[in-house]
């Protein structure tokens, strides 16, 4: 692939980012930790709490930061790279124990878990996509915005990971993290942002903490930034594109 094939624009009309380890998108990109500190997530009350994941938790919490018009809520896209990694552990661990699992724990394992739990929380009947695997920031992204454009109507993309538990031996990354971005059509005031499927090499390892913090900065800034978002096809990496808020004016 030699070209670049944009895809946009579309308007951010909100953004919120959550991590365990740092206070902000501005203390993550600066490397300025705190103690691990759990989402509030107060979406959710009494027993829609029990059992809740962490990724879950995570979701909500910069869901309901973000705000969408509860009179009228929006089409919503989750994006995870490992789902409900470490309700999983526990399922494993437990069943290899006890032989038996918790039923209520089993229900809330899936990968659209989070989904489920933020649309009855918030009354919601709009439709939800959950996206997921090694490629589900770009994925969640492109499948956010060509909902946009091709209703012109708001689109939540809400996207969070937590840490992979030691036992599957996967990447290490001791922060939770999570970001929210309400989108919406390029006629709507916002920021302005496009998406671009540009060519490049297979990123071995993204970094989430890093790619989620950048864009929830630049949300939120008038500079001109590009965030890659990592592999979307053989060859091809997706890229956000925002221009300076003077260029998009």
């Amino acid at each position: 692939m030699t070209s670049v094939t944009t895809i946009g624009p579309v308007q951010i009309l909100g953004a919120a980012f959550f991590s365990t380890h740092h206070a902000s998108a501005e203390d993550a990109l600066a490397g300025r930790e705190r103690p691990f500190t759990p989402p509030a997530y107060p979406l959710l009350v009494a027993r829609a709490r029990r059992f809740t994941s962490l990724v879950t938790q995570m979701h909500i919490e910069v869901c309901g930061a973000v705000s969408p018009d509860r009179a009228d809520p929006p089409m919503a896209v989750f994006a995870t790279c490992h789902g409900e990694i470490q309700t999983a552990e526990r399922l494993i661990a437990d069943f290899r124990e006890a032989r038996a699992v918790s039923s209520a724990r089993f229900a809330l394992s899936v990968h659209n878990t989070a989904s489920g739990v933020y649309s009855v929380a918030t009354g919601s009947r709009a439709a939800t996509t959950t996206v997921t695997g090694a490629n589900a920031i770009a994925a969640g992204w492109l499948e956010a915005s060509l909902v946009v454009q091709q209703t012109e109507r708001p689109v939540l993309l809400s996207i969070a990971d937590e840490p992979v538990p030691a036992v599957f031996c996967g990447p290490v990354a001791p922060a939770g993290v999570a970001a929210a971005f309400l989108l919406g059509a390029a006629s709507r005031a916002g920021r302005h942002v496009e998406l671009a499927i540009a060519p490049g090499l297979d990123d071995p390892e993204l970094d989430l903490l890093q790619v989620l913090a950048r864009g929830a900065q630049a949300a939120k800034r008038p500079e001109a930034a590009t965030v890659a978002l990592g592999r979307i096809q053989p060859g091809a990496v997706l890229e956000l594109r925002f221009p300076s808020a003077e260029a998009s004016a």
